[in-house]
């Protein structure tokens, strides 16, 4: 099963805060990953182990309507305009 998902995300929360050349700067603490199927229709998120518990795996479920996307091409809005090419108009 884990062999088909890759690790997209790391999970981090905020422990503490720090000063570094006179600006305060935070702590992060990673508490797990974000792993995603080759199309991103299943995520889980896998929580490291804790003093008191083992590693565990969360299943993500999207809310009705949402679809992830898992590409670096810059998303199509429904309302961009579509120009034909020259050789596409019929004159």
């Amino acid at each position: 099963m884990a062999g088909a998902f890759q690790k997209i995300a790391t999970l981090k929360v905020k422990n503490g805060t720090y000063k570094k050349d006179g600006v305060e700067k935070n702590l992060y603490h990673e508490v797990g990953v974000l792993l995603s199927s080759p199309h991103a229709s299943q995520l889980l998120i896998k929580m490291h182990a804790t003093a008191g518990t083992d590693p565990k795996l969360i299943s993500v479920y999207f809310d009705d309507g949402v679809k992830l996307s898992l590409t670096n091409e810059p998303k199509k809005d429904d309302n961009d305009e579509v120009v034909p090419t020259a050789d596409e108009i019929p004159f």
